[in-house]
């Protein structure tokens, strides 16, 4: 665990630098990029449409655990705990009270946040493999209290979400004007990208601050971090706080595109998933975080298209003769996690900047 947290850091975690390969090339090569994204709605189905949507959705997660993680150094295997505090609360303020949007889904993260600070006594005296088991103590805690919670949660059988309705219009039904036509996915995958994108700009700029020097300091050695004035304890328990806050924001956003919630959904293999998102985007990096949030949503997708092809692999759990398109996915993430761990430390983000570099060197050979 300890070589995951102090793996090489990319742009997000030293303040003082720019991205890799700042300047004009940089840029464009982003505003390339972000179009790109941008019209992937438009040209695929409404199966690949439903894939965005989560993987947008999970990237504001994973940005929680960057920030945790790669900025200030702390391990959470219970970052889905806190998803789900923030789905519920969305759920009670905007179903149950029939709250807009613009009130329930910024107290979905401010709640989360609250709930991430039952951390901070255990993380001011815990670091490494203990705090991660005491977040996995706080996770197991939340699964019981969301089955016996039944005013909110609705107990084992869940419970219907709340809609998103921005101006009286209900974001998952399609939008006719003309010859175009906007579906409710597509709507839902642009209102997650704009939150999505406020929420990389905040941890990008936090980074640069202070408090993020400071993170950065307690993720390098935060006993030295303590002798030099850094308040140790308090950073600690703001970098929890921030993470479980965009988790919050996250979970009301899922369960908002999924009208409804169980239970069930809130346990330990999503937080692994968002654990694999920063591991293979590159601990650290922002834009890894991002990257591998849409690598690990696309895999089981991947995985039912080559079902179809292949023999051997089923596309349902239940049925017999086959290896099944869950477990199949499950150990590619493991693959992908030693990979990574084994041959790029830095992740996606470090192979991104190494074809960078590469088609640069290339470039300035032919001049």
């Amino acid at each position: 665990m300890a070589s995951i947290v102090n793996a090489p850091p990319g742009e997000g975690v030293v303040a003082a630098k720019g991205p890799a390969g700042s300047g004009w090339t940089s840029r464009a090569a982003h505003v390339v990029v972000i179009v790109a994204l941008l019209a992937v709605p438009l040209v695929s189905t409404p199966q690949w449409q439903a894939i965005a949507v989560f993987a947008a959705v999970s990237a504001i997660a994973a940005l929680g655990l960057h920030v945790l993680t790669g900025l200030a150094g702390q391990v959470s295997l219970g970052h889905s705990a806190f998803v789900a505090a923030g789905g519920y609360t969305a759920i009670w303020l905007g179903a149950d009270k029939g709250l807009p949007i613009w009130l329930w889904l910024p107290a979905a993260g401010l709640v989360s946040a609250a709930v991430g600070l039952l951390v901070v006594p255990f993380a001011a005296r815990l670091r490494g493999l203990y705090l991660a088991v005491v977040t996995l103590a706080v996770l197991f805690v939340a699964e019981y209290l969301w089955d016996l919670w039944d005013g909110v949660t609705g107990g084992t059988k869940g419970r219907a979400a709340q809609p998103v309705v921005l101006f009286g219009h209900d974001l998952l039904d399609d939008v006719i004007a003309g010859p175009f036509m906007l579906t409710g996915d597509q709507q839902f995958f642009y209102l997650a990208c704009a939150v999505l994108a406020v929420a990389a700009v905040a941890a990008r700029n936090l980074a640069r601050t202070r408090p993020g020097r400071g993170f950065a300091a307690i993720r390098d050695r935060d006993l030295t971090a303590g002798v030099v004035g850094v308040p140790v304890a308090r950073m600690k328990s703001a970098a929890f706080a921030v993470a479980a806050g965009y988790a919050g924001i996250a979970g009301a956003l899922l369960v908002s595109y999924q009208t409804y919630a169980v239970p069930d959904q809130w346990d330990l293999m999503l937080s692994v998933e968002y654990l694999a998102m920063i591991v293979i985007g590159g601990v650290g990096s922002l834009r890894g975080a991002i990257a591998g949030a849409v690598f690990v949503t696309a895999i089981p997708q991947v995985v039912t298209l080559i079902a179809k092809v292949v023999p051997g692999i089923s596309t349902t759990p239940s049925a017999g003769g086959g290896v099944s398109v869950d477990v199949l996915a499950n150990c590619l993430y493991g693959l992908a996690i030693v990979a990574v761990l084994v041959f790029e430390p830095r992740g996606l983000a470090g192979i991104s900047e190494r074809v960078v570099a590469a088609a640069r060197r290339k470039g300035r050979s032919h001049a």
